[in-house]
């Protein structure tokens, strides 16, 4: 947050910066913490902010160093960077006029501060920021004073009203095109998060009537219309009340990186800083899209800014580092924190000295960390109960994260799986009943159970006769290990077509082909031997060829190694089967020309 101070700093006058860094009794506009004290024998505090880039150069903005105020390179870097919070976001939910559903006020608060137009000559100024042409536009072509000693508009054969018309004719020009570029892309975008609804942005001029001692003003406008809903047009006016609010936030979104978009190609600012500041952008947002729009960011926004993203949700925070240690092929979260990966984790914490709140901002540490740090007494004292707690949390992600990567969301009923309920007496339960399939060791998983019995539970609550010993803790911390090294690989992805050739006696091919619509993986587990895959249902479409016409199959929520199984059985009893025949998918489903056993070894 204090880089995009600095970059404001940047745009601001000396005295407006002052104001900022004054004490809060001082200015209405501080930003001061009420409770820092002046500086021994000085009239100020000793608040700074300070930035570095990568070639190594400082800024510092202060009260008393003022040398970033209007800062060439500055300048460039604020208009390359950009703040989105929810707030910005849930101004697009809200009609503007009785009449539409008009944007103007949320691109003057969120976009054009941020955003810049090719330079225009105005009044002896060189101008390029939006907001600062919109503010010299609004404040008209100045005034004169006639022969009469009135004081009145300028004339209109006047160099300063020409400068003026050429004002007015530039914004609209480039509003307009802005618009237009956002009508081009936005339905690509909406798609990413798998809407499938389109709008339509339209651009009203901004004119005027000049008058002798006035200029009667016709502001501009831009207005959002829902044109088509799930492939049927609609002719909606008011959008925000017609989309829910997941579908509004993800739309303000889709706009706002139509604009980062356009801003990137004007190509205005190779060279900048560019900062995307995403302060809690997913408040209004489900679970479902917060996945959509984190892969976005990721994808698409990571390799053009350094993105600071601040949540208080700790459920998304965790989201974001197993996204990343599934990117990565990083199984434990330590593990994650030590690899340059180009994102650093920090959490901040508001604690109480006395009856003042202080900020406290520390790298994040795994629970997998703390246990080791109480286990050893790194930094302070051993606390095997500490240990044991902390533990714990460790088992429970390293379960959690089997699970959500071998994409296993349903119990045995078909119910979902909370995972943000689930404990680890749940992980253990589940892993001996419901999923047999994982094969996960019975022993490993009943010494577990032993272990949760006797220290990984009583660890939790106030019980000063348990004893807590440092030699299942070690047992404990073995088991964490073989469950955070659980190697997932995958086999066939997502899009690829796989190939299923069954041998019959009436000498006829019967070939299968289907593409995926998910990764296929295998993973070890547990001291397993080898390879197994994971075998779930998938909604397939088999195109069927060979000595016949060719014809396709529909088939839902399918495991493949059940259609192959079940076609050689429909194929055995009809026509029988050749010797060449293996009763194993492994062996009987090809992907590019090899079967699937060769990619499990």
């Amino acid at each position: 947050m204090r880089k995009l101070e600095l970059l404001d700093a940047a745009v601001n006058s000396p005295e407006k910066v002052q104001k900022q860094f004054a004490l809060p009794s001082e200015s209405e506009d501080s930003l001061i913490n009420i409770h820092a004290k002046m500086d021994e024998g000085a009239e100020r505090t000793n608040a700074f902010v300070s930035v570095e880039d990568n070639n190594g150069k400082e800024y510092q903005i202060s009260y008393r160093n003022l040398d970033s105020c209007q800062d060439t390179d500055l300048l460039e870097s604020n208009l390359a960077s950009d703040l989105i919070n929810y707030q910005s976001l849930f101004r697009f939910q809200i009609p503007h006029s009785e009449q539409t559903s008009s944007l103007i006020d949320v691109f003057e608060y969120s976009v054009f501060p941020h955003l810049s137009f090719p330079a225009i000559h105005y009044h002896g100024k060189t101008l390029r920021n939006v907001k600062t042409m919109i503010k010299e536009y609004n404040e008209g072509p100045g005034y004169t004073t006639n022969a009469k000693g009135e004081h009145i508009i300028v004339y209109k054969n006047s160099q300063d009203y020409n400068d003026f018309l050429a004002l007015e004719a530039h914004l609209n020009e480039k509003i307009q095109q802005l618009v237009d570029f956002i009508n081009i892309n936005i339905y690509d975008k909406i798609q990413k998060f798998e809407y499938d609804f389109k709008v339509h942005l339209e651009y009203t001029s901004a004119s005027h009537v000049k008058k002798d001692k006035s200029i009667e003003r016709h502001r501009y406008n831009i207005e959002l219309k829902l044109t088509e809903f799930e492939g049927t047009a609609v002719n909606v006016k008011y959008p925000s009340k017609f989309l829910n609010e997941a579908r509004m936030t993800a739309l303000a979104f889709c706009i706002r990186w139509c604009v980062l978009d356009y801003r990137f190609g004007q190509g205005e600012v190779p060279n900048a800083l560019k900062i995307l500041l995403l302060d809690d952008v997913m408040v209004s947002l489900d679970r479902c899209n917060r996945t959509k729009l984190i892969r976005i960011i990721l994808d698409e926004l990571a390799g053009k800014f350094q993105i600071l993203f601040f949540t208080h949700d700790r459920s998304l925070y965790s989201y974001i580092i197993r996204e990343l240690m599934n990117r990565n092929g990083i199984s434990k979260e330590e593990d994650l924190l030590k690899t340059d990966i180009g994102w650093q984790f920090m959490e901040m914490f508001a604690c109480r000295k006395g009856k003042v709140s202080e900020p406290i901002v520390q790298p994040y540490a795994s629970s997998y960390t703390k246990a080791r740090k109480y286990y050893q007494g790194d930094g302070g004292n051993v606390d095997f109960a500490a240990c044991g707690n902390a533990l714990r949390q460790a088992i429970e992600g390293a379960f959690k994260m089997i699970y959500t990567r071998l994409d296993i969301t349903k119990n045995a009923d078909g119910s979902s799986i909370d995972f943000s309920k689930t404990m680890l007496g749940d992980y253990i339960h589940l892993s001996k009943t419901h999923f047999p399939d994982l094969n996960i060791p019975l022993d490993a998983i009943h010494a577990l159970d032993s272990i949760k019995n006797i220290l990984l539970n009583p660890s939790s609550h106030y019980n000063p006769e348990m004893d807590f010993y440092g030699q299942e803790l070690e047992i404990a911390f073995d088991v964490y290990h073989e469950l955070s090294e659980c190697d997932i690989r995958i086999v066939v992805p997502k899009n690829e077509e796989v190939i299923i050739n069954i041998p019959t006696l009436d000498g006829a091919q019967h070939i299968y082909k289907t593409t995926m619509n998910q990764d296929l993986v295998a993973y070890k587990i547990m001291g397993q031997p080898e390879y197994r895959i994971r075998w779930i249902p998938m909604k397939l479409s088999f195109t069927y060829s060979g000595d016949n016409p060719q014809k396709e199959h529909r088939e839902k929520n399918l495991r493949l190694n059940d259609f192959y199984m079940g076609n050689a059985d429909y194929l055995r009893k009809k026509y029988g089967l050749h010797d060449g025949y293996v009763e194993d998918a492994l062996s009987g489903i090809n992907y590019k020309g090899r079967i699937l056993k060769d990619y499990l070894r």
